[in-house]
């Protein structure tokens, strides 16, 4: 035999079984197509089923709510109405009240008091007697003049009133739900109720709604769950149906697709199959020829090198498509090409373990300064706060002596309110500085002449300043200096700059405050001759806790909040803060940029700020309700020392108990009491009618932003974290009073 003979022998023996695997393969496949087909149908009517499902349950989560309420109970049926509408989820379904008899009662399609004389539906009593939530079928709604189904609830009130709650859909409802779903135009969609009646349909909805359905989807209904049909539509097209109940009703949801879209992908999937193995065996025929020349040809160049060879001459050894003819080079070659491989392998895998050493190290470093960094934060928070805890104690001890001395008492009660502000201060410092650096922070953004920021700003800072003797030095540019921020903030980030400097100044230095308009900014330069920044802690100086060294006796104070809370507010605002130093002792520059307001924007814009108004002496009813009964009655003491008349209760039940006696018109509660939170305690105070102009203040240790929402939410009108200044408290009765005697 040929070379080309072998050849296709071998191809023959190959292909033979190969292709009889391929056609059982493809009977396999076909039949796997044609139920993938139906699956999708399947997963489709699963969907529907659910979405009805979930229909279903809200409108009796929604008939629930209507049930629980007291107004069926009192015959209030105005306000079970007007409940009705809130809670309606939609305009296109509606609520209805029926009472024992089935005579309907209320209908939201309808004006409440409309006459529903003789509108009794006889299938209400029997819904009622199943004292349980039920669906039901498809059926003429009286008022609305439509094919209906509904939810329906039975309610039985405390006295044994039996009424019957319903929550009805029309069919058109459930036909906008299966367009939802992406249904093919030519498949036909229907929901059937237990009946067997169609309830709604996607394809001639108008005519056949309200019909039985065909026998073969109804008996296959009433035998299982879910199935499949084989049967002609009532719009006599051959059709597989696929069919699945729903779990909250006795409703079927069937989906008929068209017999042609299962068969047709199979018979068309076989043509190009046979199609496919025809091209096989041609392109495998072709194949066949080409190798045999080349094996020829091959075999031939042997041959006369052979004979070459026989005859004492040189064989040439040319490159051959055979590659036997040429085993050896290739061998080498191929060696040689495996080692440098293996060399550039070794090489890259000894520079990626170098890199991955090199990012531990400095994974470690970064986690050692940080940790450092949280060390050293702690150890500043405990000094810090237990220097005010130590004249605070003292000084209460020296008040068990010296009771009788007013001069000590005075003294000693400035000094435990100056470190109860310092506490303050510590505590609001990290409050703020976890809110702003969160992005919890509010910013409320006004017009802002930054200008009088720096006045402000320099006002707050200027004890501090005097009393370590240093020059301050301001330059001010004549230029317009406007922009859009949040004032108070904007003053805060300033007065932290110059604290900073002056504290990390020696006494006697100067510093430099100037402000200049460069191009679309506004930038504000900080420079001082001060202690300097090491250039190790410059990148950093900027993150939480970094500080640079201390004096043993902590003069300059702080946890390291400052410039992390100045950056933060800066970014907030839309600008830019960069620190500049030599080194230490050669002191440092903090420059802020912040975008420049355009001139025509500026209207409105003034240096002077709102003036609180003075307190006005007016005796008022305050009650105090807090269960930390020391915080309470020395708040009540403070403010019977302004004449205000008080009252402390500490809980919820005895405040309530008394509010209808104490004629208070100011109420201050605490948020975490025993029995009931604060939030609900002003409801129901707000509820009396004796409380309605009432001024309800949460004073409580509860801060965070979702905290006052809460409080407004409750019918505060102030939301206070202890402790609260009297001041501001003086303001708020001041504007209250005053609010009052204009309603009076």
């Amino acid at each position: 035999m040929k070379t080309r003979s072998y050849l296709s022998l071998v191809v023959a023996i190959i292909l033979v079984p190969a292709l009889a695997v391929a056609g059982w393969g493809l009977v396999l496949l076909l039949g796997k197509e044609r139920e993938a087909r139906f699956n999708v149908a399947e997963a489709r009517a699963s969907a529907i089923a659910l979405d009805i499902d979930q229909e279903v349950a809200a409108a009796e989560g929604k008939l629930r709510v209507l049930a629980n309420t007291s107004y069926i109970e009192k015959g209030d049926f105005v306000s079970l109405y007007q409940l009705m509408q809130k809670v309606n989820r939609t305009p296109d379904s509606w609520t209805v009240l029926y009472d024992e008899n089935g005579q309907t009662l209320i209908n939201t399609k309808s004006p409440f008091g409309a006459d529903f004389t003789g509108l009794v539906y006889d299938w209400v009593p029997s819904a009622i007697a199943l004292k349980q939530v039920t669906t039901s079928n498809l059926r003429m709604g009286l008022v609305s003049k439509s094919p209906v189904v509904s939810v329906n609830m039975p309610v039985v009130t405390a006295s044994g009133k039996k009424y019957l709650l319903g929550q009805v859909f029309p069919s058109q409802y459930f036909a906008e739900m299966l367009s939802t779903h992406n249904i093919p135009d030519s498949w036909i969609v229907g929901v059937v109720g237990s009946d067997g009646i169609t309830i709604t349909r996607n394809r001639n909805a108008n005519t056949l709604t309200g019909q039985a359905v065909v026998a073969e989807i109804r008996n296959a209904m009433s035998e299982r769950p879910s199935g499949r049909v084989k049967n002609i539509s009532r719009d006599n097209i051959p059709l597989f149906t696929v069919f699945t109940h729903t779990e909250r009703t006795q409703w079927v949801v069937a989906i008929g697709v068209p017999q042609v879209d299962i068969e047709a992908p199979a018979r068309n999937a076989l043509r190009y199959s046979l199609f496919s193995i025809c091209l096989i065996f041609g392109v495998a025929a072709f194949v066949v020829f080409a190798l045999a020349n080349r094996l020829t040809q091959a075999f031939n160049n042997a041959v006369r090198a052979g004979k070459r060879l026989s005859n004492g001459e040189i064989p040439t050894f040319a490159k051959q498509t055979v590659k036997e003819a040429d085993v050896l080079l290739g061998v080498l070659h191929d060696a040689g090409t495996t080692l440098a491989a293996e060399r550039h392998r070794r090489q890259s895998l000894e520079q990626e373990r170098e890199s991955l050493l090199q990012n531990e190290k400095e994974a470690r470093r970064l986690a050692e300064d940080q940790n450092a960094a949280k060390d050293d934060f702690l150890a500043m928070l405990g000094h810090e706060l237990r220097n005010p805890l130590a004249p605070i104690s003292a000084a209460a001890q020296l008040l068990k002596i010296a009771k009788h001395d007013e001069t000590t008492v005075q003294r000693t009660s400035d000094i435990i309110e100056r470190q109860v502000d310092h506490l303050t201060e510590l505590i609001e410092d990290l409050l703020d500085v976890s809110r702003v650096t969160r992005g919890l922070a509010e910013l409320e953004k006004e017009n802002v002449d930054i200008k009088s920021v720096l006045s402000d700003a320099v006002e707050q800072v200027r004890p501090l300043i005097e009393s370590r003797s240093h020059a301050l030095n301001i330059h001010i540019d004549a230029t317009h200096a406007c922009a859009q921020g949040d004032r108070t903030r904007l003053i805060q980030v300033i007065t932290n700059l110059l604290n900073n400097a002056a504290k990390y100044t020696p006494q006697g230095g100067v510093i430099e405050l100037s402000v200049g308009v460069e191009r679309q900014w506004i930038k504000i330069k900080v420079i001082d001759n001060g202690m300097g920044i090491e250039p190790s802690l410059l990148p950093h100086i900027f993150e939480l806790f970094r500080q640079g060294k201390r004096t043993p006796d902590r003069a300059q104070g702080g946890l390291g909040l400052g410039l992390a809370l100045v950056k933060s507010i800066v970014a907030l605002h839309g600008g830019t803060i960069e620190a500049y130093s030599d080194g230490l002792g050669k002191g440092c520059t903090f420059e802020l940029r912040l975008p420049v307001l355009a001139l025509a924007q500026t209207s409105g814009v003034g240096s002077d700020h709102q003036k609180h108004e003075d307190s006005l002496a007016v005796a008022l009813d305050i009650m105090i309700v807090d269960d930390n009964l020391d915080a309470a009655h020395s708040l009540a003491l403070l403010l019977e020392s302004k004449g205000h008349r008080i009252r402390v209760e500490a809980n919820a039940q005895n405040a309530l108990a008394s509010a209808a006696i104490a004629n208070a018109t100011i109420y201050i509660l605490d948020i975490g009491l025993p029995d009931l939170d604060g939030y609900e305690l002003a409801r129901r105070l707000r509820a009396g009618s004796e409380n309605t102009n009432a001024l309800m203040i949460a004073l409580t240790g509860y801060g965070q932003a979702h905290d006052k929402v809460l409080s407004k939410a409750a019918g505060f009108d102030h939301h206070f974290v202890k402790p609260v200044a009297i001041e501001q408290l003086d303001r708020i009765f001041a504007a209250f009073t005053k609010g009052t005697s204009a309603l009076s």
